[in-house]
């Protein structure tokens, strides 16, 4: 019934997985890209801060002092001025920068892994359409995430007032301290917030990336006729194939029919495999499998060789090891030389043949 109303009710197969990622639709939260860079950016900010701010007071001195040459209340040099502080501020918030940018990759990466794709940013018209916008925005999803960063605020300035809260009396103490103790009672109560706030950052960044890949393969899901179709485009028709397969069968029946006649002996499991062994010490260096087969095919060369007269003898390591690796039309490998021939050996014996 689920088939014939075209329901989604099938898992997503690799290749859709495949096609979808190729795509740039993959399952990623942006949550928890965020909670891994504000993390590292906060780290950085606390083990850069006093090189910033060392930074800083070296520029304003060497400015108030004139150090640099450069009177930055003359006109003619206020430019130099402004490249100066310029290239001071390059040098403190590029390494900040560049560590920010590693975190935000790590994040992505963590989640979707090394993707390239120009096809998630080439322009969409569909997405043009002001009725599907307004669904987005409006919709049950948009309302649910306006539900969810509303309470994200909510967690977030209920766990600021209990933190400040608890650092009431080191507050209400600050006008009474001196600037240097002020700023570390304040760093101290700022990086204990922060790291508060991160914490719940991270729980709600990886319930919203389990939630966001449950609802990237609920989305894939694939109807049963999706399903069949794309069996039919990887694996071929069903119809050809099984046709194909006859045309391979009857190929081996007759490349069958004509080999196992020529054959001295046939070496079997019993049941399971038969190979066919011909040699001829005039045209040949070594005995040379002329058929095998298993199952059906197994029970077809027996077929033939009782027809032929052609003796039948059970070895069923030696059955198995040549099946393995011996191919048809090629010689067996020096290891299996004594076992096949002492086989040989007993069949000449039985027929009345001379050993080559």
């Amino acid at each position: 019934m689920a088939d014939d109303l075209g329901e989604k009710t099938e898992e997503p197969t690799p290749k859709r997985r495949q096609e979808a990622r190729d795509e740039g639709n993959v399952a990623k939260s942006q949550d928890f890209s965020a909670a891994i860079l504000l993390t590292v950016g906060t780290v950085a900010i606390w083990f850069a801060a006093m090189s910033m701010l060392g930074q800083g007071r070296i520029v304003l001195e060497n400015i108030l002092d004139g150090n640099t040459l450069i009177d930055p209340l003359r006109p003619e040099q206020a430019w130099d001025a402004v490249k100066y502080i310029a290239a001071a501020a390059m040098r403190v918030l590029l390494p900040f920068l560049l560590v920010c940018w590693l975190a935000g990759y790590i994040g992505n990466f963590l989640q979707v892994g090394w993707l390239f794709t120009m096809k998630a940013v080439r322009p969409k018209f569909s997405k043009l359409n002001p009725l599907k916008g307004f669904q987005r925005i409006f919709g049950i999803s948009g309302l649910v995430k306006v539900t969810l960063d509303s309470l994200k605020v909510l967690i977030v300035v209920i766990v600021s007032t209990l933190t400040i809260y608890q650092y009431r009396e080191t507050v209400i103490l600050l006008p009474y301290l001196t600037i240097l103790q002020s700023l570390s009672e304040i760093g101290w109560l700022l990086l204990d917030l922060a790291f508060r706030i991160l914490a719940i950052l991270f729980i709600l960044g990886i319930l919203d990336l389990v939630y966001q890949r449950w609802k990237h393969t609920k989305d894939m899901r694939m109807t049963k006729q999706q399903v069949k179709d794309e069996m039919k485009q990887s694996e071929g028709d069903p119809e050809i194939k099984r046709r194909r397969h006859q045309l391979q069968q009857q190929a081996a029946m007759q490349r069958i029919g004509s080999s196992v006649p020529k054959a001295d002996v046939v070496v079997t499991n019993p049941e399971h495999i038969s190979i066919a062994i011909q040699y001829d010490p005039d045209a040949m260096g070594a005995p040379r499998v002329v058929a095998k087969g298993a199952d059906f095919l197994a029970l077809r060369i027996r077929q033939i060789a009782m027809q032929h007269r052609i003796p039948i003898v059970e070895r069923k390591p030696l059955a198995r090891a040549l099946y393995k690796d011996v191919g048809v039309g090629q010689e067996i490998p020096p290891d299996f030389y004594q076992a096949v021939a002492e086989i040989l050996a007993y069949v000449y014996r039985l027929s009345g043949r001379k050993a080559g």
